[in-house]
């Protein structure tokens, strides 16, 4: 599938998303129960990652990412993930949990946070889908390259897909576009999928 066939496939997704929140948001003027406005803010949480990852994916396609690399920490990053990720996961009752992986990563990293955030985000969102009951998150220094990791305990590469959501690929070419966006020296960033220690995929995301 070449670029514009994929954006014009995410566009569609996008108009159809803001559909279903429509009804979503007209149930709950008939029935105004909590657990219907849960579900319609989870579902609007939802939609906005999906738009900014659209935007951050055209851009890079027109003029490339630009990064704002800082010195960040990849602890204080990852303990927000697991912090942001076990609430939505238990305000929307779902039955996976997300741990993280025992390392000991480098104090200090230059990234863009914002953009590394973003791809390990969708990662996560991915994993979630996927796994039977666990996800993984991980950070350390590998090879001389910071290494994130996101494994599920799924049925691994090449599984069906369990939910109703269409895939478009925009997360791993999002993941991507962030990895080949930073850059020293000569060395570039990759993000990969494969076979995780549990059995079900693991992404990798290396800045250099």
């Amino acid at each position: 599938m070449d670029r514009s066939a994929a954006l014009a496939l995410i566009a569609h997704d996008l108009k159809n998303a803001l559909g279903d929140l429509e009804t979503q948001l007209s149930q709950l003027i008939d029935d105004p129960a909590p657990v219907m406005a849960q579900r319609a803010h989870l579902h609007c949480t939802d939609l906005r990652r999906q738009f900014v990852q659209f935007l951050t994916l055209y851009s890079a396609g027109q003029e490339g990412l630009r990064v704002l690399c800082e010195d960040e920490s990849p602890s204080e990053l990852l303990q927000a993930l697991l912090r942001q990720w076990t609430l939505k996961l238990q305000l929307g009752d779902h039955p996976i949990s997300i741990h993280i992986r025992p390392s000991s990563p480098p104090p200090f990293w230059y990234f863009d946070r914002r953009l590394v955030q973003l791809a390990l985000d969708s990662a996560i969102h991915n994993a979630t889908r996927f796994a039977n009951s666990q996800v993984w998150i991980g950070v350390q220094e590998q090879d001389g390259q910071l290494c994130w990791t996101v494994d599920d305990d799924g049925a691994g590469l090449g599984a069906e897909d369990p939910g109703q959501e269409s895939a478009t690929g925009l997360g791993h070419a999002l993941a991507e576009a962030v990895a080949l966006a930073h850059r020293h020296a000569d060395r570039r960033g990759s993000a990969t999928l494969g076979t995780g220690p549990a059995g079900g995929v693991r992404f990798t995301l290396q800045l250099p």
